[in-house]
């Protein structure tokens, strides 16, 4: 046994992706261990933080990467009104491990206006470019700026919106062909009081991507948790990050009272995660995806299995296709086979096949229960409650359970409706 723990002692540690990886996730640590969730007036902490030592081992770290055991400077600075301003900066650097990675970028600077008690903040940010350069691929994020305005109320949350945009972001590959190119993102995140609970927003737009020759418009995704219990949320994500090391996997079994808990107050609260909209343009048209999840009334036994948990859950989201599109799609596909065959057919059997294509996918999908007709448009209803999955109104048959055989009939496409 003591050769045995001598040998383990001696085996190398799992390697970590690069010195960079390394450094942030120590500097991390030690400032959520150092700061937690910095909550109170803000003035004092960035005050500490102004003048934070790092540990030595993390400030070696720190200094082969970034030049300096501190790569960030913070200062009080004038402002008017008896407000206080901090300048948060980053000094533009190169950073190169060889055959591994190239990071660059540009100066980073952030201001910060508070009025004397804490109890207002509003952000100006800006960071004009930062490249990462890898064997595999090179990433470009062009032109990013940042802003937010908040107020802290009486329960210390901070109340408000806070928003990043970036012109671009470009991602190329080297080992094989490939680009993307994302135009004009932007995402922006809300908190807002619900009674004694709150709402949290965000929304993610894109407003154009190309891949390779495609081109995607107009990308948005916007959620919201509502009637969030936000005291015990941040309870919750305080004890996964206080007892996982960095770098690790979160272990969710290690804490099961802690999201019984939270599960508990989501279900008495009526708490739902919203999806207000998930929709794309291409070819001229465009898809939706809309839904909402909750968990609904539970009692005791409902938390003593996964299985008993998830019967409790209720789920509706409604996708909207229209036809257009799918006639879209098909025409493209028709050209694109054509030319590979190098084929020249007439625009008028372009057009009955798409026509002819199109029927056939279309009918498939409404046959088999999986869609409806609303005019032009295909709309897939899906609905989760009590345990049992539908497709606009159609029972669909799920598997038993972990390890046991679908149910009788699972695999067949439901009937159509009369």
């Amino acid at each position: 046994m003591a050769a045995n723990a001598t040998d383990s002692a001696k085996a190398p540690a799992a390697k970590i992706a690069s010195n960079m990886a390394e450094a942030m996730e120590s500097a991390t640590f030690e400032l959520e261990q150092s700061f937690g969730m910095a909550k109170g007036n803000p003035i004092p902490i960035l005050d500490k933080l102004a003048v934070y030592e790092f540990s030595p081992p993390t400030a070696e770290k720190l200094k082969k990467v970034f030049g300096s055991a501190r790569p960030y400077t913070l200062t009080r600075t004038p402002a008017a009104g008896g407000m206080i301003a901090f300048d948060f900066s980053v000094p533009a650097h190169n950073y190169a491990v060889v055959n591994e990675q190239s990071w660059s970028w540009s100066a980073l600077k952030l201001n910060m206006l508070s009025d004397a008690a804490g109890r207002t903040l509003t952000s100006t940010g800006s960071w004009p470019v930062f490249v990462l350069d890898s064997k595999s691929g090179k990433m470009t994020v062009n032109n990013i700026t940042l802003e937010g305005k908040q107020t802290r109320n009486s329960d210390d949350v901070w109340i408000g919106a806070a928003r990043a945009d970036a012109k671009s972001i470009e991602v190329s590959g080297k080992d094989k062909p490939f680009s993307m190119k994302m135009e004009k993102l932007s995402v922006t995140s809300v908190v807002e009081p619900n009674g004694k609970d709150y709402d949290l927003g965000s929304d993610l737009r894109i407003e154009l991507i190309t891949v390779l020759d495609e081109k995607i418009d107009d990308l948005r995704a916007s959620m919201r948790m509502s009637k969030l219990d936000l005291k015990a949320f941040e309870q919750l994500s305080s004890d996964i990050r206080k007892k996982t090391k960095p770098g690790a996997e979160p272990k969710l079994d290690d804490f099961g009272p802690q999201i019984k808990a939270f599960a508990k107050g989501m279900s008495a609260r009526g708490t739902a995660i919203e999806l207000t909209e998930m929709s794309v343009g291409y070819l001229g048209h465009r898809a939706l995806l809309k839904g909402r999840f909750s968990l609904g009334k539970t009692v005791e036994k409902d938390f003593k299995t996964t299985a008993a948990l998830i019967k409790k859950m209720d789920a509706r989201f409604e996708l909207r296709v229209p036809l257009a599109l799918v006639a879209a799609v098909t025409r493209k596909m028709t050209v694109s086979q054509a030319a590979k065959q190098a084929e020249t057919p007439s625009p008028e059997a372009i057009d009955a096949t798409v026509k002819s294509t199109t029927d056939v996918y279309v009918n498939m999908a409404v046959d088999a229960g999986y869609a409806r007709l609303e005019g032009d448009v295909l709309v897939s209803m899906l609905d989760y409650k009590a345990g049992q999955l539908s497709v606009n109104g159609k029972a669909i048959a799920l598997p038993a359970g972990a390890g046991k055989k679908p149910a009788a009939g699972a695999r067949k496409p439901a009937r159509r409706s009369k």
